[in-house]
């Protein structure tokens, strides 16, 4: 594909130090280009397996080192990378970028490769699920997917108002129906968290795997790259070794994750529940120096007291003594 603008000088924004490592790393047979008003795609040559993703701009501009998400798995597995960047939450509707799609379709772009894996996690996980239809027989690694917010279809859908007035449709729109050509959906959702489940429930399949990741919260895509198992997990997905027992031993590393702890700590508070909580907080203060654990676990002491009742391994509150009458 030919190279544009974007391609030869990032834009023009050649300070930003994101741009200079997209334009950097698009040579030698890559290519960066604007792709209509809020979206660019930087493509990264590599070996024979091509990882496509999808990320907001300030997102990868936050990292430490500037750059999306899939440049570091490039790196560590010697994939080739398409990588989508959006400029704010899109939802990656956008003609635009169907027409491109369709482009590296008839242009037989995918066809280069031995294996395809899209990605994402959010309204990357719809995008990622939706656009895997331009190269069938691909692999899907979607975590908290979204299946669409068309109203006609996802009427309980409450949340995300300012995306309603968006075009879901009629191309590259219900994502469920778009994974039906790919060879192997991986589905990462939340059982407890009900609207995420609901989207995720509608995908379905012989082909399709639901990984469920329990009390992860409303930001897995986040926790999987913070406790680093994000490269282990798509690399699974690639060779197909990837199960739900293999995803449940990886996914134990979010004990190590403060933000999870901290997130399950607010989840059985509001739950009310003071002998649960207790367990949970003792657990997280015997291993972090965490002051919000040592003050649930606390208060669910002085709870549990009330109820003279005490935690596992601890005294209970000694029974007062009544005077004779």
């Amino acid at each position: 594909m030919a190279e544009d603008s974007a391609g030869a000088d990032g834009g023009g924004t050649t300070t930003d130090p994101l741009m200079r490592r997209l334009v950097e790393t698009a040579r030698d047979g890559g290519w960066l280009r604007d792709v209509g008003d809020r979206h660019m795609a930087h493509h990264r040559p590599g070996g024979a397996t091509l990882l496509v993703g999808f990320e907001e701009l300030e997102t990868a501009r936050e990292r430490d080192e500037p750059a999306p998400w899939t440049a570091r798995l490039a790196a560590k597995r010697g994939y080739a990378t398409l990588t989508i960047l959006a400029d704010g939450r899109t939802w990656y509707r956008d003609p635009a970028l169907e027409a491109l799609f369709d482009e590296l379709t008839d242009e037989g772009f995918f066809d280069e490769f031995d294996t395809v894996i899209f990605a994402g996690g959010g309204a990357e996980g719809y995008a990622a699920s939706a656009y895997s239809v331009a190269a069938p027989g691909a692999t899907v690694f979607a975590v908290q997917p979204l299946a669409t917010l068309d109203r006609a279809l996802t009427p309980w859908e409450r949340r995300f108002r300012s995306a309603w007035a968006l075009a879901w449709g009629p191309r590259y729109a219900y994502a469920p129906d778009l994974v039906g050509g790919a060879e192997r959906v991986y589905v990462v959702s939340d059982p407890t968290e009900t609207f995420d489940a609901m989207h995720a429930s509608l995908f379905r399949g012989p082909h399709v795997m639901h990984l469920p990741a329990t009390h992860a919260g409303p930001e897995i895509w986040q926790r999987l790259e913070t406790i680093g198992i994000l490269d282990r997990l798509v690399a699974g997905a690639e060779s197909g070794a990837l199960t739900p027992l293999r995803f449940a031993q990886l996914w134990r590393g979010r004990r190590r994750d403060r933000a999870w702890l901290g997130g399950m700590l607010r989840k059985l508070d509001r739950r009310g529940r003071p002998w649960l909580t207790g367990l949970f907080a003792r657990y997280v203060a015997d291993r972090h120096d965490s002051a919000p654990a040592r003050r649930r676990l606390a208060d669910a002491r002085a709870r549990l007291c009330e109820e003279g009742r005490a935690l596992p391994g601890e005294e209970p509150p000694a029974e007062p003594v009544r005077e004779a009458g």
